[in-house]
C-alpha cells in the first residue's frame, strides 16, 4: 500500500501529506470514531450470543441500567470534549500572543491532546450506538441485554475521564517556556541530525547572463528566502556563500543555455529531495536549485534551472517539480532555519517593552546554544552532487549564517539588558570551548566574532558597575 502511494504521489508529496495530517486536529479523533463503530458492533454480537445465558453476577446488568449507564457516559463525555476543545483554543491563543504565531502548528498537532479528544469522542460514539441497540429485540422477542458493552463502556469512560484530567496537567506543563523551548530545539536538532551533513539552504548567488548578484533578469535567487549576506560576514570569511559557489561552478554563474523550471503556484518551499531531482534530470544535464528551503516562491518563478535546456515538451520539466514540496507555511520537515526563527521570535518578543521578560529570553538563548552545538557538529554539504552523468548544484548555509540568524536579533534588542548580554556571551564561549574540545567540523572564528560583536554592541550606560565588570571579565577571557 505504501509503495503504491509512493509511486502515485512521490516520496516528497507523501511526506508533505503525512506532515499535514500530523498537524490536523480531526484525523486522529476520526480514527477513534471509526474504531468505536467497529468495536461496538463486535460487542453487540457477543451480547446477542450471550442472550438467554447465565452470566456471572458481577458481569450481569439489565436493559434499564444499561441505558442509564450509556446515557450518563455519553452526556458526561460530551461535556468533557467541550472542555478539551476550549483548553486547546485557549492554548493556541496564549501561544500566539505570548510566544510566536509560527508555533501554532505544533500546538494543533499535539499528539496527547488529539488522542485524548479521540478517546473521549470514540467512547461517546460507542455509548450512543450501544444505547440505540438496547432498544432492539431478539428474533424470539427477548430483549438484548448488553452485558459486555456496558462493562467496556464503563472502562472506556473511566479511562477517558482520567485522560481529560491528565490533559489539564499536560497543557499546563506544555505552556511553560522551558517545555516550549525544549520541544522546538529538539525538533530543530532532529532535522540537523537527520543527515550526515547540514541540509540545503542557499541558492546560487550569481545570474546566468551577467554574473552579478541581484540581477533583475529573472534568473537570480527567489525573493523571500534567506539572503546570502543576511547577518553573515561573507566579505571577511573566505568560506562565505559567494566564494563557496565560485569554486563549485566555473564563473560562479548559471549557464546562458539553462531553462527555468517554474513553480505552478506560490508557496513556501517545505522540502527539497535531491535524489528525486537528479533521477529526473536528462542524461548529461546539470540542475541549479535557486529556491532555498524556507523561501517564499511567487507563482511562475523558477525553482531551478536545467542546462542544457530540455525541449519544451520534455517530460522532465513536470517531473522535476516532484522533487519540491511547497505549502502555505514553513514547516519543520527539513527547514533548520524555521526552528531558529521560532526560538528567536520568542526571545525577541520577551525583550519587547510590552513584555519585558529577560528571563524568558535567557531560556531561549541557552537552548539556541544547544542547537548551535548540533549544527557545528556537521560539516557544510558538498555543493555539487553527481549521479550517472547528471549533476545538481546548490549552495548550503554556512555555519555563521545560522549563528547570525539565531543571535543577531537577540543581540540587537537585548543590548541594554545585562542578564541577556551576559547569558549570550557565556553561551557563545561554551560553544567555542566545545568546538575546540571536541574538534567539531564547524569553525570557531565566526563564534569569536559574534562574541566580540555582542560585547562591543552592549549598551552599558544603565548597567551597574558590577555588571559592567562581569562583561569586561568575559571579554578578557574571550
Amino acid at each position: 500500500m505504501y509503495a503504491r502511494l509512493r509511486q502515485l504521489l512521490g516520496i516528497v508529496r507523501l511526506r508533505q501529506l503525512a506532515d499535514q495530517i500530523r498537524h490536523r486536529l480531526s484525523f486522529i479523533p476520526g480514527l477513534y470514531v471509526l474504531g468505536a463503530f467497529v468495536i461496538v458492533q463486535v460487542t453487540l454480537v457477543i451480547d446477542r450470543a450471550l442472550s438467554g445465558q447465565e452470566v456471572p453476577q458481577y458481569f450481569a446488568t439489565t436493559v434499564d441500567s444499561a441505558r442509564s449507564v450509556f446515557g450518563a457516559i455519553a452526556g458526561g463525555l460530551i461535556t468533557s470534549i467541550t472542555l478539551l476543545l476550549s483548553m486547546m483554543l485557549i492554548t493556541v491563543q496564549l501561544a500566539s500572543s505570548q510566544f510566536s504565531p509560527r508555533t501554532l502548528r505544533d500546538w494543533l498537532g499535539d499528539a496527547y491532546l488529539k488522542h485524548t479528544v479521540g478517546l473521549a469522542l470514540g467512547t461517546t460514539v460507542f455509548s450512543l450506538v450501544a444505547l440505540r441497540s438496547t432498544r432492539s429485540f431478539g428474533e424470539e422477542g427477548g430483549e438484548i441485554v448488553p452485558h459486555v458493552s456496558v462493562i467496556l463502556a464503563v472502562v472506556l469512560g473511566v479511562v477517558s475521564l482520567f485522560g481529560v484530567v491528565q490533559s489539564v496537567d499536560h497543557v499546563t506543563q506544555s505552556l511553560q517556556i522551558g517545555s516550549v523551548a525544549r520541544r522546538i530545539a529538539a525538533d530543530t536538532i532532529r532535522i540537523v541530525e537527520s543527515s550526515d551533513e547540514m541540509g540545503p539552504g542557499q541558492a546560487p548567488a550569481r545570474t546566468p547572463s551577467s554574473g552579478d548578484p541581484g540581477s533583475v533578469d529573472g534568473r537570480d535567487s527567489v525573493a523571500g528566502g534567506p539572503s546570502d549576506d543576511e547577518g553573515s560576514s561573507a566579505d571577511d570569511d573566505p568560506s562565505g556563500p559567494d566564494r563557496a559557489f565560485d569554486h563549485v561552478d566555473e564563473g560562479g554563474r548559471i549557464p546562458d543555455d539553462a531553462a527555468a523550471i517554474e513553480t505552478p503556484a506560490a508557496g513556501w518551499v517545505q522540502q527539497i529531495r535531491p535524489a528525486s531531482i537528479i533521477e529526473r534530470l536528462p542524461e548529461g544535464a546539470t540542475g541549479y536549485i535557486v529556491a532555498p528551503l524556507g523561501a517564499f516562491v511567487p507563482s511562475g518563478t523558477p525553482l531551478m534551472w536545467v542546462s542544457p535546456a530540455p525541449p519544451e515538451d520534455h517530460e522532465c520539466r513536470a517531473e522535476l517539480l516532484n522533487g519540491f514540496a511547497l505549502g502555505d507555511t514553513r514547516t519543520m520537515q527539513q527547514d533548520v532555519g524555521f526552528g531558529l526563527v521560532q526560538l528567536t521570535d520568542i526571545a525577541v518578543r520577551a525583550l519587547s517593552p510590552g513584555v519585558n521578560d529577560p528571563s524568558t529570553a535567557n531560556d531561549l538563548v541557552v537552548h539556541l546554544g544547544d542547537v548551535m552545538l548540533a549544527i557545528w557538529s556537521k560539516p557544510v554539504a558538498d555543493h555539487r552532487e553527481e549521479h550517472d552523468g547528471r549533476s545538481l548544484v546548490r549552495l548550503h548555509p554556512q555555519h555563521e549564517e545560522y549563528l547570525r540568524r539565531a543571535f543577531d536579533p537577540i543581540r540587537r534588542y537585548g543590548a541594554s539588558d545585562p542578564t541577556v548580554m551576559l547569558t549570550m556571551v557565556r553561551t557563545l564561549r561554551m560553544l567555542v570551548s566545545e568546538i575546540e574540545r571536541r574538534s567539531l567540523p564547524g569553525p570557531s572564528a565566526p563564534v569569536r566574532r559574534m562574541i566580540e560583536d555582542t560585547i562591543n554592541g552592549a549598551d552599558t550606560d544603565s548597567w551597574a558597575p558590577f555588571e559592567t565588570r562581569q562583561l569586561q571579565s568575559l571579554a578578557r577571557r574571550s
